[in-house]
């Protein structure tokens, strides 16, 4: 037996290797995917990633696959050709022949489908770090439309039924397309079966397994969406449950959740119904052949059969394509089902950033830390940012004020490059950022501070000073168990306020050349406010700028710099005390409300 199997494995590598290398010759596209043909050039960049890892990756194992599926397929239908034999000459040779093609039947049959779940689970790796590669690439602006739950499904739900290609529709298609081909020949060259009877026979039920399978395959696609649009709506109810709580809106929230599931419900009796369906008709599909076979013999052609020949006839319609026919309308199914996922990961990958041209990267003057030439931002055609010039050449302290709406927090995310946005000359030096939408991990406080899970106590000293920098005091802010404190989930044990000071004190645990803060005296009391402020002339006394955006019009004349930002254009920027005595200052305090 073993010499067999190594006999097998060196028989399918070799025809792996001749049919890898007739295809590279032939089809050049085969050995690397080549987009240089004008019809190719459309496909999406997602198409192209997607086809990629799915129909060209490790293609070596696709063949294998193809060439294992027709061996079994080969062999089983030789199988009653010499059990014929052995009934005819009982002979020992006939018979080791039966019993080993027989385990090559069998056993060609797993290792394609043994292939095939390795395969699927390589995808299904691969898939899932380009999904996760390409989000964080993706800007917040181009994502504001998808939900959490819609980007988790991609992972849970999508990319394993995308890979059920390689799974269970490449092995089992293989093994089911092949015996539905070779059969009729089979039966046409040793029982004179016209070859119009048995592919029209065969036609008629791809038909009607195709016709199931689409139907299923539409229940699929419907579960895909229920079960995103429900796992978005539970993941908002977790993220909010308390405030929905105190605003009311419990109840009507979670309707819609049950609402949801009510109609997954459903959809999964009808996928399961039909499905049963599709199950009984493919199980009596091999008594409908079989009677279709004898009525052929006895009334239409009658023909004498020997029991030898009948026993080799019924091995082939009941035993040899038992298993293709079950298999049939799965493999449409899990085809459609693929189809589907395989649109919507597309639909994912080809989510892109607006076109962003910077041509100039390059600061020559010294101490630069921001050098920004005609900048200009879009969301949906309308120009949101438009910025001509501005630099940071210098330490100091540069107030963003502005109405509401009119570009503060756009423009620092663009510094960042969080947006797309085109411009002539961009640099910034290295950056901390502080955004609105604080940021606080489930862990302790320690760990939130250094932002690193499992923070030594060594650096205590360190976490303890920027905490006092960011005026965030244990006993104020009834903190008991000072930094082995834990904060839940989203910062539950923190108020608004020690949230905002906690991600300060996270920043001046890692300071770069150039800080931003995204309003952060806004939950702050004056004499907090004026704490914090005193701490940022130091950062700038010690060679850092700092660029905050504030509706506190109290903290300008710390300031150096002030500049007034409306409809996404500057429209001052001087002096704190030019700005204070500017004619139009009752206009812009009046704007900036």
């Amino acid at each position: 037996m073993k010499a067999i199997l190594r006999y097998s494995i060196r028989v399918v590598h070799c025809a792996t290797l001749i049919l890898k290398n007739f295809a590279e010759k032939t089809f050049p596209t085969f050995k690397r995917p080549c987009y240089t043909n004008p019809v190719l050039q459309t496909i999406t960049r997602g198409q192209k990633e997607l086809i990629k890892i799915i129909f060209w990756d490790r293609f070596s194992f696709r063949i294998a696959i193809v060439v294992l599926a027709l061996f079994s397929s080969i062999s089983g239908l030789l199988l009653p050709y010499f059990q014929k034999e052995f009934s005819t000459h009982l002979d020992f040779l006939t018979l080791t022949y039966c019993v080993v093609l027989s385990l090559v039947y069998f056993g060609f049959n797993q290792w394609a489908a043994y292939i095939g779940q390795i395969e699927s689970i390589h995808a299904q790796r691969k898939l899932a770090r380009t999904i996760y590669h390409h989000n964080l690439e993706l800007k917040p602006l181009v994502l504001q439309n998808k939900s959490v739950g819609e980007i988790v499904s991609l992972y849970t739900t999508d990319v394993p039924s995308l890979t059920v290609w390689l799974e269970q529709s490449l092995p089992y298609g293989f093994t089911t397309l092949f015996p539905l081909i070779l059969t009729p020949w089979f039966l046409f060259s040793f029982y004179d079966l016209p070859l119009k009877l048995s592919f029209s026979l065969i036609f008629l039920l791809v038909f009607i397994n195709g016709a199931m399978a689409y139907r299923q395959s539409l229940f699929f696609y419907k579960f895909k969406q229920l079960a995103a649009n429900r796992m978005g709506l539970v993941n908002e109810w977790i993220q909010n449950i308390r405030g929905l709580k105190i605003l009311g809106w419990l109840e009507g929230f979670e309707n819609q959740i049950i609402k949801k599931r009510r109609e997954e419900t459903l959809n999964r009796l009808a996928m399961v119904t039909n499905g049963q369906v599709m199950n009984s008709i493919s199980s009596s599909v091999t008594f409908w052949l079989n009677l279709s076979v004898l009525m052929f013999f006895i009334w239409i052609e009658p023909k004498p059969l020997s029991k030898v020949e009948l026993i080799a006839l019924l091995w082939v319609t009941t035993v040899f394509l038992s298993r293709p026919l079950r298999q049939l309308p799965w493999f449409f199914t899990f085809i459609f089902d693929a189809w589907t996922s395989y649109k919507r990961i597309r639909d994912f990958l080809d989510l892109k950033n607006q076109n962003e041209i910077i041509l100039d990267q390059i600061c020559e003057q010294p101490g630069c830390k921001t050098s920004i030439r005609n900048l200009e931002l879009s969301l949906a055609g309308e120009i949101v940012l438009q910025i001509k010039e501005f630099k940071i050449l210098k330490p100091e302290i540069i107030a963003l004020v502005g109405p509401v709406a009119s570009g503060k927090s756009l423009f620092l995310k663009s510094l960042i490059r969080e947006t797309s946005f085109t411009a002539s000359h961009f640099y910034t030096a290295s950056i901390t950022y502080v955004p609105q939408e604080h940021f606080v991990m489930s862990a302790t406080l320690r760990d939130n501070v250094s932002f690193e899970y499992g923070t030594s106590p060594k650096f205590d000293s360190s976490i303890m000073n920027s905490l006092k920098k960011a005026q965030f005091d244990f006993q104020l802010d009834r903190v008991e168990n000072g930094l082995e404190t834990i904060i839940g989930e989203r910062g539950l044990n923190l108020s608004g306020g020690q949230k905002q000071r906690v991600s300060i004190a996270r920043q001046f645990e890692n300071l770069k050349e150039l800080v931003l803060l995204d309003d952060p005296l806004s939950a702050v009391d004056i004499s907090t406010e004026a704490e914090l402020i005193h701490e940022f002339i130091n950062l700038k006394n010690q060679g850092h700028s700092v660029m905050l955006t504030t509706q506190r019009f109290s903290a300008l004349r710390f300031c150096d710099r002030v500049v007034y930002l409306e409809k996404g254009q500057i429209h001052f920027d001087g002096t704190a005390e030019a700005f204070l005595s500017h004619p139009n200052f009752q206009t812009f305090l009046k704007g900036a409300e």
